[in-house]
């Protein structure tokens, strides 16, 4: 599955300031995308600007290839934003300014801005823009596919008056053009463009009809309930191409990790969050800071993005919702059951090593079948491991003073009646509560809770 954020480091307020030489920086990009592959995501929604390009196209292109180095690096493909249609209309080269006070997104400029969209002796440079850009890197794995253009009938939105009374309308006649720019030059990539607006339970504007006709890949922003944002997945899936949401997550208006990523898991589609890292672009603030600026006063609840500036979890509830999309690095796949597992090699008592599980995100390990337990013992045998067992989180009730010493239960709450027990075992002798299974044969021994021993975390994913 296709899971990631919108991506924008720390340090810029826009695209310019991320690409811009005199801005550009690596290190601390790489800082973050490592984060984001810690949490499982594989893919990053990144904007560019035909200013950079018009700037310095040879240095900007090299500035995206060093950092598609580092997304190659963290197993990340980003999706590349080629124009947008959002926010400041009159973007300028050179240096940017400074975040505006308790303001959402005060920086964020739009490509093109209003005096190249509305000049057609620009068209050519745009044209030229989009052809190299695309058709540099066209055939490049590490991308995941071109945004052509993010919400190309987006009237601008924040506070400015120089956007043009009749953008739409040059927005329709330089769409298509952009798709067919894009596509002459071959790119093993697909290219879409997001659908924003009601579309699902409305009539289709022209702009829905060009995004709907172009794209390989359909793409859509839900900022909604589960209801609405089911409902737009449903009118989507009629045109039989793959989808990726590629904005949601709002919590403020209730689109939150917890309630719309297993909708989009449920659905088989590519799920991207606005929002990564807590930064220049300051939003998390919400959208309303434009009308009443948040100076005084913080929001009750961050509006987007999910880590803050020094990479730890705004809520780490979240973080275990997106954890359990897919396997993080290091995590082994099972292969009968949706659950990742991690072998931890290092000796604990049974109440640390369920700590330990937990503040990864998981459980000590439990077990339903013959299948998931040869699975398990495969994992661990051949993960060079010094570990003889391992233990699970199968444990008899008299450990907690609930039961005795045969009425054992799986901690995590697994219903599962299996057992996997060697020989003369569980040992009945009012101290050995704890299971371990064993490298050697996948067979249960029960031992002492109090006795270090490695021990086996699981991740049940969604």
């Amino acid at each position: 599955m296709v899971v990631g954020s919108n991506f924008m480091p720390t340090y810029a307020i826009n695209q310019l300031e991320m690409f811009q030489p005199d801005t550009f920086n690596i290190t601390r990009i790489d800082e973050e995308l490592s984060w984001a592959e810690n949490l499982g995501m594989n893919t990053m929604r990144v904007f560019l600007h035909d200013l950079l390009y018009q700037q310095d196209a040879t240095g900007f292109k090299q500035r995206l290839d060093t950092f598609l180095g580092v997304c190659d690096k963290h197993e990340i493909k980003p999706l590349l934003v080629i124009f947008d249609s959002c926010w400041d209309p009159l973007p300028k080269i050179g240096k940017q300014h400074a975040p505006w006070p308790g303001v959402h997104n005060s920086g964020w400029v739009q490509s093109p801005g209003a005096a190249a969209l509305t000049d057609s002796s620009q068209y050519p440079r745009l044209e030229a823009y989009v052809k190299d850009l695309v058709g540099t890197f066209a055939n490049d794995a590490r991308i995941l596919g071109w945004d052509v253009w993010n919400e190309p009938d987006n009237g601008g939105g924040g506070d400015y008056n120089t956007n043009p009374s009749n953008k739409t309308a040059y927005v329709n006649l330089l769409l298509p053009q952009v798709f067919q720019w894009a596509r002459s030059v071959n790119p093993i990539q697909p290219l879409t463009s997001p659908l924003w607006t009601g579309f699902y339970n409305s009539p289709l504007y022209e702009t829905e009809f060009i995004q709907l006709n172009y794209s390989d890949v359909i793409s859509f922003h839900g900022y909604d309930d589960v209801d609405v944002f089911t409902k737009r997945i449903q009118f989507l899936q009629k045109y039989n191409r793959p989808i990726i949401c590629t904005e949601y997550m709002a919590r403020g208006v209730g689109s939150r990790f917890e309630n719309i990523l297993p909708v989009g898991r449920n659905y088989s589609i590519g799920m991207i969050n606005w929002g990564f890292v807590q930064g220049k672009t300051q939003t998390f603030y919400p959208w309303d800071s434009w009308a009443n600026p948040y100076i005084e006063y913080q929001p009750w609840v961050w509006w987007h993005d999910v880590l803050r500036y020094d990479g730890t979890p705004y809520q780490l509830e979240e973080v275990n919702v997106i954890q359990k999309i897919k396997c993080k690095p290091g995590w082994y796949k099972s292969q009968v059951m949706n659950k990742c597992y991690k072998l931890f090699n290092m000796t604990m008592t049974w109440t640390d090593a369920e700590k330990m599980c937990r503040l990864n995100g998981g459980t000590v390990a439990s077990i339903s079948n013959t299948f998931e337990n040869n699975d398990i013992q495969s994992y661990i045998s051949k993960s060079n491991s010094n570990c003889a067992g391992v233990l699970i989180g199968y444990v008899a009730k008299a450990e907690f003073g609930q039961g005795n010493s045969t009425d054992w239960y799986w901690y995590n709450g697994d219903k599962s009646g299996f057992t996997n027990w060697a020989s003369g075992n569980p040992i009945n002798d009012q101290s050995s509560f704890c299971a371990a299974l064993s490298q050697a044969n996948g067979q249960w021994t029960s031992k002492s809770c109090d006795i270090p021993v490695c021990h086996l975390c699981q991740i049940n994913l969604i």
